[in-house]
């Protein structure tokens, strides 16, 4: 039973194998003790494949084992219609030699590519995982830290790319895998921008999952690295919320929502999610690339300043499940052999298996009893479908409510029940968002025969105002003068600047002529940045108390003894050397007072002021004694110079 279903099989998939057709034949070797009639299909005479894990619109996808190198591959298969066009293979070639070129731990590596007549094939890293479509199947949504673990080893993979100047162009859950170590690899690098040039040369059309398109992809600007940012982002609201940010009852409308609309913030849809994050969406998912972070390396250093902040949860590694996911099987039973390159059957010696690829042979046909009995067939059919679009469909039908809906689908709408369509010139509705029906003409239930147009009046959103200019202001400030204009303030993101104080606007991101009741995005300042402490231990303290001030610190004294440093110089600063502190803090000096027990100096000779000036240095308390007759003039002491005496003893100064 077996072998006649690999027959099956594969004459199924390739109708043109016929008896007398020239092949190729790869032979191997069958496991000891293996049963007849048990074919292993082999690619290229290396990869045995094993099983059919996953399938998609560029070809299907194989678990395989590399048989000279003796380890577990991926094998992807690319679909034979795409190896039809020259131009598609060109791109794939190109394309596969970047994508081995990238060598990162959350990158898929691609070992090696090829074809084999005519159908191209490319070899990959197999990974034991699971990828974040079937995560977000099975546990819902993520908890922040998981999304956030899983977004910024993603980032990493870009970053690597990026910088070899390859861009994916289809980042989403399905390229995205998770292995049972909890380690995120990206894969289809290369693969994604051919297929997807392919089909823009082709139609004349933009190709990719609208969902996490990002907006210049859908106007067929050239994708650059901040589109793969803008798929992530939304990548990082379905984590975080389960479900996409924008839908719609087609992908016209849900690439017009792209065009027009802001993500929501993804703690409108669970409430736990903290605030950062919202921004941290907001910003990689800004419609003007140029607003959104510089490179995966920035992106990914503002959700490392989040991520501390976040609440602790469950590692990858215990969410993930190891077992790979295999296709079902069709309702008959049997599955379909995709990498079916030819027959197996069992070869003249025991214990060898024989996969076959098939080259076309065409033989002569009576092509046209075929001709004229389509001709036939096809009249039949015209007289029949006549008859029925007479006599028994209904020509007329009465125009449907549509005020409020998009306008993509009320087009749709009008299309399915038979009448043309005009799109007249939006008006301004103060109530009504952009791109939703207005109103209808004629008027909603007016019954029409099939065939005559509906004019569909879009809103154009409310009537624009112009943005004031709140740079400088307070938020409490900006958010008043917008407010004033019919606008509302949102905080996008805040970040250090050394001239604009804490809790001020540096910028915002919507200037000019915006809808009345849109959302203004502000950027604030957290003020100066940190300072890093200067060295300044062995210096004066009068130059450290300078060199700290100039950069913006207060300075306060401490004093202490020291053996090992000289009186009036610096023995230590706190905060330490080296380390940030915040702009305008305190930074103390520790003085040394010199030794607490030295030898007495010489006063002798001095003035009174001298005299006490010098003993107030050492730490000396200071008494005279005039002579008569004298100029005031230290002329002995006691203790005498040279004696030892502590730190606060007093001396006994005669003046003459």
């Amino acid at each position: 039973m077996r072998h006649r279903f690999a027959r099956r099989s594969c004459e199924a998939r390739f109708p043109e194998l016929q008896e007398g057709t020239t092949s190729r034949s790869i032979a191997q070797p069958a496991p000891p003790g293996a049963p007849r009639g048990h074919a292993l299909v082999t690619l290229d005479g290396r990869y045995a494949v094993v099983e059919r894990i996953a399938s998609g619109g560029m070809g299907e996808v194989f678990r395989a084992r590399d048989t000279v190198l003796a380890r577990e591959v991926a094998i992807k298969v690319l679909h034979r219609s795409l190896a039809g066009d020259q131009a598609f293979v060109d791109r794939f070639r190109t394309e596969a030699r970047a994508a081995a070129g990238l060598s990162h731990p959350n990158i898929v590596a691609v070992f090696d590519w090829g074809s084999v007549d005519g159908i191209y094939y490319m070899v990959m890293e197999y990974v034991r995982g699971q990828s974040l479509r079937a995560m977000l199947t099975r546990e819902g949504r993520l908890e922040p830290a998981q999304g956030a673990e899983v977004v910024r080893q993603t980032l990493q993979a870009l970053e690597s790319a990026h910088r070899q100047g390859i861009v994916h162009r289809d980042i989403k859950p399905e390229n995205v895998l998770v292995t049972t170590e909890g380690i995120v690899k990206v894969a289809d690098f290369g693969l994604a921008r051919a297929y997807a040039e392919g089909r823009q040369t082709q139609a004349g059309t933009v190709t990719g999952t609208v969902q996490y398109l990002a907006p210049e992809q859908i106007r067929g600007e050239p994708a650059d690295p901040r589109s793969d940012l803008y798929s992530l982002g939304i990548v990082s609201y379905e984590l975080l919320t389960g479900k996409l940010p924008f839908t719609g009852e087609t992908a016209m409308a849900i690439a017009y929502k792209h065009l027009s609309g802001r993500v929501p913030a993804p703690s409108a849809a669970v409430s736990s999610i903290p605030a950062e994050l919202d921004g941290f969406v907001a910003s990689a998912t800004d419609r003007d690339r140029e607003m959104r972070p510089e490179s995966a390396a920035a992106m990914r250093g503002d959700l490392e300043a989040i991520v501390p902040g976040l609440p602790v949860a469950r590692t990858l590694t215990s969410i993930v499940d190891d077992d790979p996911v295999v296709l079902p099987l069709h309702a008959d039973g049997t599955t379909t052999d995709v990498v079916s390159l030819g027959e197996a059957a069992d070869s003249e010696e025991a214990g060898t298996t024989t996969a076959t690829i098939a080259r076309v042979e065409r033989g002569k046909r009576r092509w046209w009893r075929r001709v004229l009995g389509i001709v036939a067939l096809v009249a039949a059919l015209l007289a029949t479908a006549w008859g029925v679009w007479t006599y028994l469909i209904p020509h007329r039908a009465d125009v449907p409510p549509l005020t409020g809906e998009p306008v993509d689908a009320a087009r749709e709408r009008l299309a399915e029940l038979g009448f043309a369509v005009r799109i007249a010139d939006g008006r301004y509705a103060a109530r009504l968002e952009a791109g939703l029906v207005l109103r209808v003409q004629p008027a909603t239930g007016t019954s029409l025969e099939r065939g005559e147009t509906v004019t569909i009046v879009p809103s154009l959103g409310p009537p624009p105002v112009e943005a004031p200019v709140v740079e400088g202001m307070t938020l409490e400030r900006a958010t008043v003068r917008l407010e004033r204009a019919g606008l509302d303030a949102t905080v996008a993101r805040r970040r250090y600047d050394d001239d604009v104080p804490e809790g001020r606007v540096i910028g915002q991101r919507q200037t000019g002529t915006v809808p009345a009741g849109s959302e203004i995005e502000l950027i604030l300042s957290r003020g100066h940045a940190p300072v890093a402490v200067p060295k300044v231990a062995g210096d004066s303290r009068s130059a450290a108390t300078d060199a700290l001030t100039s950069l913006g610190f207060t300075v306060t004294i401490e004093e202490a003894f020291s053996n090992g440093v000289d009186r009036g110089d610096v023995i230590g600063v706190a905060p330490r050397a080296g380390n940030e502190a915040p702009y305008g803090s305190t930074v103390t000096l520790k003085v040394s007072l010199g030794p607490e027990r030295f030898r007495t100096p010489s006063f002798i000779g001095l003035t009174a002021a001298q005299a006490r000036a010098k003993a107030a240095e050492y730490g000396l308390e200071t008494s005279f004694t005039d002579l008569p007759g004298g100029t005031g003039v230290v002329i002995t002491q006691s203790p005498a110079p040279g004696v030892t005496v502590s730190y606060g003893d007093a001396i006994q100064l005669f003046l003459l």
